[in-house]
């Protein structure tokens, strides 16, 4: 039988230095920097006291070290009982997320630090009181230290997760935050413990919301909407929008030439319609017939939208740009809810049945999501191209939509290309759409030879998503880790 493992898994060796907190996070040697020599290829294991970690820890961390000389600090996954007889919460982590980070405190305990790194960095600090560990992931990211995640529980609590206090970390970010040229809020999540960044805007950028139509009408709702035009409907809603609406530019590109529906209404938005279409002998092109209408956008800022959402929260844009603007940041999706008021869209994890999908499609919007995933800001690999916030000269770089994507793929195909490119891929809930999800243009199948050309160039991303986790179920759209059969920490 495998003996308990404890902190004493660590003695005896003088390449690990463990370096205690208190339960709730508080630093108990504040002088680290004095007591450790300044050696790179020293570790500091940083964790609470109540905590059982992998026996086999050591050899992990030298493990991955050495295929990884690049990284500085090294966070893995933990395990926490659930009152119910023998049940663990699991928590399995996506790779560094900064999006998700400053959202919530995923990375938690242990923390393996080199002792190199705590040096240039200065040690933890006692004035963050139980956010010590988070202000120094932080500042890790500031100092551009590499940081890697470890696939595997590394450590077992006796009780609950070991977390900050609220206040405490929302301060840790502020401070943070306060080094950026922008100047951002930060608010209370959607969840208990989370957050919100939200950007400031002294002077709202120009923006143009880009909609593809058919003039297709809505019949499939028995609502105020039934029997309009999706298009009419989505214009309407446009107005909810706080945004000053001399700053929005809505640009149609419609493959109607007749424009009635247009002229019974004014609305105070900048309106431009393109006439689109394809020729009558050839397959209609999602992907051209947007690539066309990007490249007329007359500024920086676009938003790519199906003509099937409406629009329901004011603070909508605002959520969205708060990303987008970032230049690290390529594209944003937002949280798309059918009208049963269920999830369509809240980010889409590469793997999901051999391929990707959305996940929690189908799910109560009011359901929880595992780790609160659904309703925090952070990254995925894809997010759906109904809603896509992103930059011109950023879809000029990457020659917009690849055209051979006709129906399917092409938004997917898009996040990666950009995401290959070192951009971040950002899926934000404040912004929370309806969405009739192909009301308008119908059921199209994507040919067979699409999604050959997707696997020959995706497969193997698609496999070791590092939003994802690899043990993360794949064959359900509700998240949940598969079964752990005899974990070290039972």
């Amino acid at each position: 039988m495998m003996t308990k493992p404890s902190w004493s898994s660590l003695l005896g060796d003088d390449r690990f230095v463990p370096l205690v907190v208190t339960a709730d996070g508080r630093v108990l040697e504040p002088n680290i920097r004095t007591v450790v020599a300044d050696e790179r290829d020293k570790w500091i294991i940083i964790a609470p006291p109540h905590v059982r970690l992998h026996p086999e820890l050591k050899e992990i961390v030298l493990r991955e070290s050495l295929s990884r000389p690049d990284i500085d600090l090294f966070y893995g996954d933990e395990v926490a009982p659930v009152n119910e007889g023998d049940r663990h919460d699991i928590i399995l982590k996506p790779a560094l997320d900064l999006t998700l980070l400053i959202a919530d405190d995923y990375i938690g305990f242990p923390l393996v630090v080199r002792a190199s790194a705590i040096h240039r960095l200065g040690g933890l600090r006692p004035a963050t009181n139980t956010a010590a560990s988070y202000d120094l992931v932080l500042r890790a990211v500031s100092a551009g230290f590499g940081i890697g995640r470890i696939t595997e529980v590394l450590a077992a609590h006796e009780g609950a997760r070991p977390r900050p206090n609220v206040d405490d970390r929302m301060a840790a970010l502020r401070t943070w935050l306060a080094e950026s040229a922008d100047v951002f809020d930060i608010g209370n999540g959607l969840a208990p413990g989370t957050s919100q960044l939200k950007r400031r805007f002294t002077q709202f950028p120009d923006v143009s919301l880009i909609i593809p139509t058919r003039q297709s009408i809505q019949t499939n709702v028995q609502d105020a909407s039934h029997g309009k035009p999706f298009i009419i409907n989505f214009l309407n809603s446009i107005v909810r929008t706080k945004w000053p609406m001399d700053k929005l530019h809505v640009l149609v590109g419609d493959d109607v030439k007749d424009d009635r529906i247009y002229s019974e209404q004014c609305w105070p938005f900048h309106l431009r319609r393109i006439i689109t279409g394809s020729p009558c002998n050839r397959q209609f092109n999602y992907a051209a017939k947007m690539n066309e209408l990007w490249r007329a956008a007359r500024t920086e800022h676009v938003v790519l939208m199906n003509d099937d959402i409406v629009i329901d929260s004011p603070d909508w844009l605002q959520a969205l740009l708060t990303f987008s603007i970032q230049e690290d940041v390529g594209g944003v999706g937002a949280r798309l809810l059918y009208p049963s008021g269920a999830i369509q869209h809240a980010g889409m994890p590469g793997g999901l049945f051999d391929l990707c999908a959305h996940a929690w499609a189908g799910q109560s919007a009011s359901a929880p999501t595992y780790q609160n995933w659904a309703v925090v800001h952070r990254q995925w690999s894809m997010v759906t191209g109904a809603l896509f916030a992103t930059r011109k000269s950023l879809l000029e770089i990457v020659n917009g939509f690849d055209e051979r994507f006709s129906i399917e793929f092409q938004d997917v195909d898009l996040c990666l290309r950009l995401r290959m490119l070192g951009y971040r891929i950002v899926y934000t809930p404040f912004a929370e759409l309806t969405h009739y999800e192909k009301a308008s243009r119908g059921e199209l199948a994507s040919p067979p030879s699409e999604l050959a050309l997707f696997l020959k160039r995706w497969n193997e991303f698609l496999k070791q998503d590092p939003a994802y986790h690899p043990r993360l179920e794949r064959f359900t759209f509700q998240i949940a880790p598969v079964e752990h059969v005899g974990g070290w920490w039972r």
